[in-house]
């Protein structure tokens, strides 16, 4: 780092990893990963989360605006290093044979309904959105890695790429890199199927791991342990409602 005019070098960003540990771009944690192409393939990972007592849960989509997003795939992890992307509507030319997306989600909504199966997301609140597009009502949402890190370390930065670099030491692909940016962004349906899946099972992976790394700490954190799952996992929900169905103001 090139030293400023006061001779002081230039701080390195506030979300960058200790300066003791080496960030692995190497994606090695990637080699476990599984996409997801046969009912036999499905019915394995459906046997998977329904006996996990934690699944990480991520969805890819059509739209940032959750409420015009549908799903593309949906990732899933059950063990750190563990985890699948399912693809279900990519549309590119030469996309491979996907599974037909309303066969699938009708498979998955008994688990992706029960509220005894737990869930862990990265900000919960958008994929509930897109899952309820699709007439499902997600439930068992047992834990949001934004809000843990929201509610630990709020002076710094909450998306996955930044969590996973800061708790993890592991560099993660960006969306910027499948999909561009500007005016020659493309949607992630149009995202070959192979690099969706490591970006997609990577989102669920990291999402568990993180959370096995930032979960712990509100063991000796009571007030922050009150903060988090007494007033934030509950407010996202009332937030959540409030989205879904709109609010209306006695002028």
């Amino acid at each position: 780092l090139e030293a400023g005019a006061a001779g002081a070098a230039t701080p390195p960003p506030a979300d960058a990893p200790p300066a003791s540990v080496a960030l692995d771009g190497s994606g090695a944690h990637r080699a476990g990963y599984e996409t997801v192409f046969t009912w036999e393939q499905l019915e394995h990972w459906r046997k998977k989360i329904d006996a996990a007592p934690l699944t990480a849960l991520d969805t890819e989509t059509t739209s940032l605006d959750s409420f015009a997003a549908r799903i593309v795939g949906i990732s899933l992890a059950t063990a750190p290093g563990e985890a699948c992307y399912i693809p279900l509507a990519h549309t590119a030319p030469g996309a491979p044979d996907q599974l037909d997306r309303e066969q699938a989600l009708t498979r998955l909504k008994p688990w992706l309904e029960d509220s005894g199966k737990g869930k862990v997301l990265q900000n919960a609140k958008y994929d509930q959105h897109v899952f309820a597009n699709h007439g499902i009502a997600l439930a068992g949402i047992a834990h949001d890695t934004m809000l843990q890190s929201y509610v630990l370390e709020s002076d710094k930065g909450h998306d996955l790429g930044q969590l996973s670099s800061r708790h993890l030491g592991l560099a993660t692909i960006a969306y910027e890199d499948l999909c561009g940016k500007g005016a020659k962004q493309i949607g992630f349906d149009q995202v070959d199927v192979e690099r969706a899946a490591a970006y997609s099972a990577e989102d669920a992976d990291l999402t568990l791991r993180v959370h096995q790394v930032l979960h712990p700490r509100f063991a000796g954190e009571a007030g922050l342990s009150y903060v988090y799952h007494s007033l934030e996992l509950p407010a996202q929900q009332v937030i959540w409602r409030m989205e879904r169905n709109g609010v209306l103001v006695d002028a």
